[in-house]
């Protein structure tokens, strides 16, 4: 079928098969898997192209939300709304979760374990990491198993790092980083991945269509999405089955402005567990200065990252955590804010740089699940549609304090072994992974999904994202959101071919 940013195809007697809302990693790779499995599939996309999200100041308000806390979390560079989703500011890193994740730790709700266990993704690992051209060098004894190299040979050449935190006996690989085709330097997947949705016969998609509600049916099946856009048509989507990949704000939200007679506190959110569990990765950053070597003199931005104390502090009753060291001559922190990423300061650090080599030591930790970080409906805050925006309600738990300050020490600790100076802490920045707030589960007191992230209440209605995470691990969540996509595509290709 076509891309298009009309609603005409939604006016067709024949309903899809499949209807995806949202058309970020998740809502893409499953969308293009199932479409190519010849199963009629629709992705609905609230954005459409970069340019609109930067220009049209409507679109932007479209992601807007409140959020009140004691994190200082960013209200702005977290959401999008725009063809790929937020893969458009992706760096790529592809990394696994471990299998101590899906196992019983500190951070497990008691009441709320995963359903699922390591071995029930490895396989959609293997195929994800081709799919996305992963590439990196040999993994450490420390990294979650694999059954074989990653696709794409690692670069570039992190040798200097390797040596450099040998010296404080930490082994370090370099980033799984997926490699894009059609463009320099990241990949995103509406064109490496999302071209095949529309060229293959089986894929429609609509840019530019907001989802205003789920409608539920007296039986509590989904029977239609209602949809409107920013020029004034409106439509109603119909389709067998619907999957909402709207990520950890708007998917939550959309579930909660579904409420009905069927739905009377948002559809799956019978025990008010819908937007609750709300967790992220905040990180701790150093950066400090060494010695020029003919390794460090050649302009390149190498990172590397340690699992070898990925469970180190589980065994205090903390979480895990994931250090990352960078040598880089202009590269800032790519998580700092633009005021703060390239002020006056940084500036002339940069012309330093000429002098001594400059490192960047950072830490990014697993938080505690706590149910009242949680995504709620504005009271105050409406979008274009005159509908509630998200509310964001986040707190650090005593826990977290104690396991940033933990790795903190853990890096100068490391700083100060290879004699490093101008050595300066920098901000806690938030790594933009919003997840856990439509958690699985076996039950729906505890839970949104179940093990195949259908949600409970209903029979035809399935979430896929980050924000389904049980607990949020240490790691960058897309490639686990990748897996679990191509998991449930062929979830969804066996419930279909059996009817």
């Amino acid at each position: 079928m076509s891309s298009t940013a009309s609603l005409e195809p939604l006016r067709a007697a024949q309903e899809f098969d499949v209807c995806i809302v949202g058309s970020g990693p998740a809502g893409t790779i499953l969308g293009t898997t199932l479409a190519s499995r010849g199963i009629r599939t629709l992705i609905l996309e609230s954005g459409r192209g970069l340019a609109a999200w930067l220009s049209d100041s409507r679109v932007k308000q479209l992601a807007r939300y409140e959020y009140t806390g004691d994190t200082n979390y960013p209200l702005t560079q977290t959401t999008s709304r725009l063809l790929g989703g937020n893969s458009n500011f992706w760096t790529g890193r592809c990394e696994r979760l471990h299998p101590s994740d899906f196992e019983r730790h500190p951070y497990t709700p008691a009441d709320n374990p995963w359903p699922i266990g390591y071995a029930d993704l490895e396989p959609y690992y293997d195929t994800a990491e081709r799919l996305l051209r992963v590439r990196g060098g040999p993994r450490t004894r420390f990294s979650p198993p694999r059954r074989g190299p990653l696709p794409l040979p690692g670069s570039p050449d992190i040798t200097y790092l390797k040596q450099l935190c040998a010296r404080f006996d930490v082994e370090v690989e370099d980033t799984a980083t997926a490699t894009p085709t059609k463009t320099f330097r990241f990949f995103n997947v509406q064109k490496e991945i999302l071209p095949g949705f529309t060229t293959g016969g089986c894929g429609t998609l609509i840019t530019g269509a907001t989802i205003t509600r789920l409608i539920a049916g007296p039986d509590q099946r989904i029977t239609g999405a209602e949809v409107r856009t920013l020029d004034g048509q409106s439509g109603t989507a119909r389709a067998r089955i619907f999957v909402v990949c709207c990520g950890g704000v708007e998917t939550p939200r959309l579930l909660l402005l579904s409420a009905c007679e069927q739905f009377p506190g948002g559809v799956g959110n019978a025990y008010d567990m819908v937007g609750r569990g709300f967790n992220e990765h905040p990180n701790v950053g150093i950066s400090a200065s060494v010695p020029h070597t003919w390794a460090t003199l050649r302009p390149t931005n190498k990172i590397a990252r340690t699992h070898q104390f990925y469970q180190t502090f589980r065994a205090e009753g903390l979480g895990a955590v994931v250090p990352a060291i960078r040598q880089s001559w202009l590269m800032p922190n790519h998580l700092l804010s633009v005021q703060h990423a390239y002020d006056p300061r940084n500036a002339l650090a940069i012309a330093r740089r000429v002098f001594k080599a400059a490192l960047f030591f950072g830490c990014s930790v697993e938080m505690k699940i706590s149910l009242e970080n949680r995504i709620a409906l504005s009271k105050t805050m409406v979008d274009e549609f005159g509908r509630p925006a998200a509310h964001l309600i986040f707190n650090y738990s005593e826990e977290d304090r104690v396991l940033l300050e933990r790795a903190r020490q853990m890096l100068l600790g490391w700083l100060q072994r290879i004699g490093a100076t101008d050595v300066n802490e920098i901000e806690v920045t938030w790594s933009r992974h919003l997840q856990g707030a439509c958690r699985m589960g076996a039950s729906a007191r505890t839970s949104v999904v179940d093990r195949d992230l259908k949600v409970h209440d209903t029979s035809n209605l399935y979430l896929s994202g980050c924000e389904v995470f049980a607990t949020g691990g240490g790691m960058q969540p897309t490639l686990s959101i990748a897996a679990f996509a191509l998991r449930l595509a062929d979830r969804l290709t066996e419930r279909l071919q059996s009817r």
